[in-house]
């Protein structure tokens, strides 16, 4: 399955039978705790432009991106992303539906200024995490389970940043 981002229809989501159009990226800043950093998406021809600004003032220093796909085959174990970084170290983040519960799981991206990347990830490496704490008894993420894909961001010190998006791909 894999995620094209284009304009006016930032992403498609293309299995070999159907295709289906998601322009629904939701944003959550560290607001919802008090903090101040704030972010924005902007989808063009070939990349949709995910960019803010990290505050760590009033408790902040977070933002991220997300946007719903469709159930993905059981037998799908990789995740693949092509994107052009900012220097900066980001999140790639799913989230799940694990015995009723929302549970999201995370492996670092480690972003190069103005280079292109191909990145590929094992599901079975991430790990999972809830409100930013491990959770080490958490079950293996298999593709199966996940019902949303994002970034996120979070930093220590106010930073600027900017990542384009050009493709993610489950495989």
């Amino acid at each position: 399955m894999k995620l094209n981002l284009q304009k006016n229809n930032p992403i498609i989501i293309k299995n070999n039978l159907a295709s289906r159009y998601n322009e629904h990226w939701q944003i959550t800043n560290d607001g919802v705790m008090g903090g101040l950093s704030h972010s924005k998406i902007v989808g063009y021809t070939e990349e949709i432009v995910y960019s803010g600004k990290i505050s760590i003032e009033n408790n902040g220093g977070f933002t991220s991106v997300f946007t719903s796909i469709e159930k993905l085959a059981k037998q799908l174990q990789y995740v693949s992303i092509r994107i052009l970084g900012d220097g900066n170290l980001y999140q790639l983040r799913v989230r799940t539906q694990v015995m009723g519960y929302e549970l999201a799981y995370k492996t670092s991206l480690n972003t190069e200024a103005n280079v292109e990347q191909h990145l590929r990830f094992k599901l079975s490496d991430f790990e999972a995490s809830f409100r930013g704490r491990q959770i080490n008894q958490a079950p293996p993420l298999v593709a199966e389970v996940i019902t949303h894909v994002g970034i996120l961001i979070s930093s220590k010190q106010p930073l600027n940043f900017v990542l384009a998006l050009h493709s993610i791909e489950f495989s």
